[in-house]
């Protein structure tokens, strides 16, 4: 599975893009494997394709920081190279798009440790 991790953001600095990848040790933990260069999405910063082979739980988070401030993100839990359970991040909720909601308590821990306030969860 392909991945962009990314961190760049416009020349005026009022849009923003972010995506992170975590691996689960009963805990959250950020990693930040070898890839290929590519182009950022916006002009100020860089990007790598990585290419996940590893087995165990990953979760793999895109937040995106428009003109108003305004954070939209979707969250993506893969389970030994296989997408188990997609969500959007939206005005404060995450959202199930698909998946099995089971899993939802690995995405929390992702949002808790990097301190993105949720105020409601969808998981129907």
């Amino acid at each position: 599975m392909e991945l962009v991790l990314e961190q760049s953001k416009s020349k005026s600095g009022k849009h923003a893009v972010r995506s992170l990848l975590f691996k689960w040790d009963n805990e959250p933990k950020q990693v930040n494997p070898k890839g290929t260069k590519i182009s950022p999405l916006y002009r100020d910063g860089e990007a790598v394709l990585v290419n996940l082979k590893e087995k165990g739980i990953f979760i793999y988070a895109r937040f995106v920081r428009n003109l108003r401030g305004r954070v939209k993100g979707k969250l993506v839990v893969i389970k030994d190279g296989a997408v188990s359970l997609e969500m959007n991040y939206r005005k404060l909720k995450l959202k199930r798009v698909s998946g099995d909601a089971n899993l939802y308590p690995y995405v929390k821990a992702v949002m808790d440790s990097l301190k993105i306030p949720i105020k409601r969860s969808n998981l129907k």
